[in-house]
């Protein structure tokens, strides 16, 4: 029974810090009461309070583990005093209980009656078998948790002791006690002899009335000590010191010193065994350990130490040896049982973010002295689609992915696209430290997009990163992106009013509709492409009309670019001259797409200087006083299965300076304010070569 104490210090204590104190409680939150274990092997006497006052004027005095009765918050003060030291320890804990599993489940059973009651007695007869799907971890310090599983010691340990143990769902979390009760008992008698023994070589008669003699050595009651050669054996005889013949002799022969080995396997108990005369027998003193209990477990020929599988014991064993139930001293052995797995490794990335738009480098580190291996899965190409949809690192598309064989991590792990598509990396790694204890495997997930990007007019604008999740919302947030890299794949959806007058693009990039995909220009913009590759799919491209804007423009540049315009219209009016395309050393592909130029005096639907043009399927239309629908100088140029239109006063088809071309499969069509035979669809000067003029037709010429 608990007492209240009520102490007077007569004298000043010191405050003093000595090994860990306080098995449990713990700062923190738990799902269940927690129970109070304090560490006493050091000998020290302990006081406690659980209202947060002075355990020493209203506490309570500890006499071994009590339940904390308490839910909500706790604040539990404890005090330690031994000799003239005092130690000072306060916790604040807090508790809700919590076991919100089914009633017929293996983890509401274990919750119940193991963790609720605070202790857990582990015997022999007892098993300690945490469900797979919690996970657990003993101690207090920085917790590596593994996944539950059935727990066992090794039936020879001799060792008792307390050991804290967390477990937790992933959301919430309980702590209870495992208190370790040895299998076995050893002898436990002791014998009363006239003589003492002290640092095993120092022999001290203490019998009354009686006279002895060392080794046949003349009788003597003398009590001075004696200095032994403790590598011989030795007979003590004694008898009364009123002699008489036929009196009674007694005897003790003292073995020569034994030694205290100690061994130990792989991943098993740690063993300690005598090496010497077989009537010695030891008695564990002290271990050195947290959590020790102080148990009579009697003597034994040899002793073990073991602990579950997740922790680990470190110190300096202590033996009191006897021999036929004399005793003769100590001796004393550091010792570690280590199976303690290491921390989880840890993923150090330089993107803060799943979705990642540059190459990421990544750390992996662990505990001081483990060693790491690490696998990296194969790139996993992702889809448009898939990419659209991505979320986050749990989505389960990635859980099947396999991250291949594991090897030595030397230096920082650094992964890019490698391809003009998104792809997922998947590392996994995990710690081993020197006693080839592993540990949890850690994974880190990341989807690196280095090209793809994704406008939207209606997107939300303040997050907008140009990713699916958070697209750009305009057109000047692609230039900018586009001009940062190598190459740029944007999915248009929308409506875009450029704001911008002259936007230049110097990187390759594409642009493909997922939906309506419109960009409409300002009457004063332009467009220029310059060393760059630029491809639009499905993309309508229009510059607005504005009276009072009555300059020449041209709406897309291309200077030493490559361009290529598939299922689009492109659209440019009024303004006094207009070209829509101007090429200069460039390439310029037209697939199925429309051309459309209108101005007020000059209109040129594609100019081209020194390039290369391709026009396939498509549908080409300038309206002007002069109208023109290619204008080509140099280079070469190809129009075959086009729809080609002029509305004007003058106008062709093509005109053709020092270039090389070829027609096939067009029909050409001039409608003009009045008729002019002279005329042609397609005119070409003495430099120019016509290499095919096949199937095409003419109307209005």
């Amino acid at each position: 029974m608990k007492k209240v104490i009520s102490i007077l210090a007569a004298f000043s204590f010191t405050l003093c810090v000595w090994a860990q104190r306080v098995i449990s409680p713990a700062a923190g939150n738990f799902s269940n009461k927690q129970v109070l274990v304090l560490d006493t092997s050091d000998g020290a006497e302990c006081f406690y309070s659980l209202s947060g006052t002075d355990p020493l004027t209203s506490g309570f005095a500890y006499d071994g583990p009590v339940l904390i009765d308490s839910i909500g918050r706790s604040n539990v003060r404890i005090t330690a005093v031994k000799g003239d030291s005092k130690e000072e320890i306060e916790i604040n804990y807090n508790v809700q209980e919590i076991n919100n599993f089914a009633e017929s489940s293996a983890e509401y059973e274990f919750i119940s009656k193991i963790v609720k009651p605070g202790i857990f007695v582990y015997g022999f007869d007892s098993e300690l078998n945490i469900p797979e799907t919690l996970e657990y971890s003993f101690g207090d310090s920085e917790k590596s948790f593994q996944k539950g599983k059935e727990l066992a010691i090794d039936s020879s340990n001799r060792l008792s002791r307390y050991i804290p143990c967390n477990i937790t769902d992933g959301k919430n979390n309980w702590r209870f006690v495992v208190f370790v009760s040895p299998s076995q008992v050893g002898t436990l008698s002791k014998s009363t002899v006239p003589f003492e023994i002290s640092d095993w070589s120092v022999l001290t008669f203490t019998g009354e009335k009686l006279i002895w003699c060392l080794d046949d050595g003349e009788w003597s009651a003398l009590k001075n000590p004696v200095t032994l050669d403790r590598s011989v054996k030795h007979t003590v005889m004694w008898q009364s010191v009123a002699y008489k013949k036929g009196n009674p002799v007694y005897s003790y022969v003292l073995p020569p010193e034994p030694s205290l080995n100690i061994s130990s396997k792989e991943k098993g108990p740690v063993n300690f065994s005598i090496d010497g005369d077989l009537r010695y027998r030891m008695e564990l003193v002290n271990a050195g350990v947290s959590g020790q209990a102080d148990l009579n477990s009697g003597l034994f020929t040899a002793a073990s130490f073991d602990t579950f599988d997740g922790d680990s014991i470190e110190g300096n064993a202590v033996f009191a040896f006897y021999s036929d139930g004399v005793f003769h001293g100590t001796k004393s052995l550091p010792f570690c049982v280590d199976k303690k797995a290491p921390v989880p490794p840890k993923f150090d990335s330089d993107s803060s973010d799943f979705y990642a738009r540059t190459q990421v480098k990544i750390d992996i580190s662990s505990e001081p002295g483990s060693d790491i291996f690490y696998a990296v899965s194969a790139p996993l190409k992702i889809s448009e689609e898939m990419a659209a949809d991505i979320l986050d690192a749990s989505s389960k598309e990635f859980d099947e992915v396999e991250a291949g064989n594991f090897k030595p991590y030397t230096d920082s792990v650094v992964l890019n696209s490698g391809s003009e598509s998104a792809v997922f990396f998947k590392i996994r790694a995990y710690a081993c430290d020197k006693n080839k204890n592993y540990s949890a495997v850690s994974e880190y997930r990341v989807v690196i997009d280095e090209y793809n990007y994704y406008l939207d007019s209606s997107a939300a604008s303040e997050k907008a990163d140009g990713s699916a999740r958070n697209p750009f919302t305009t057109f000047e947030q692609a230039a900018e992106v586009i001009n940062k890299g190598r190459y740029t794949h944007f999915f248009v959806k929308g409506t875009f009013n450029i704001s911008q007058k002259d936007l230049i693009l110097s990187s390759n990039s594409s642009f493909t509709a997922k939906g309506e995909a419109v960009f409409v220009f300002p009457a004063d913009s332009s467009l220029l492409i310059r060393n760059a590759g630029f491809e639009a799919q499905n993309i309508v491209f229009q510059k607005l009309s504005d009276s009072s804007f009555d300059q020449s423009y041209v709406f897309f540049t291309f200077e030493n670019s490559t361009a290529l315009f598939k299922d689009c219209e492109i659209v440019g009016t009024a303004g006094e001259n207009g070209t829509v395309i101007n090429a200069l050393n460039s390439v310029v592909q037209l697939n199925n797409s429309g051309l459309t130029v209108q101005s007020l005096s000059y209109a040129c639907a594609l100019s081209s200087t020194d390039s290369k043009i391709f026009v396939k399927d498509s549908r080409i239309s300038s309206v002007a006083q002069t109208a023109v629908n290619f204008s080509v100088t140099g280079g070469t140029f190809e129009l075959k299965n086009s729809s080609c239109r002029v509305t004007s006063h003058l106008g062709r088809i093509a005109e053709l300076s020092g270039s090389t071309a070829k027609f096939a499969g067009n029909t050409y069509s001039g409608e003009f304010d009045k008729k002019n035979r002279s005329i042609v669809p397609v005119w070409a000067d003495k430099d120019s070569c016509i290499l095919e003029d096949l199937n095409n037709k003419a109307k209005g010429f």
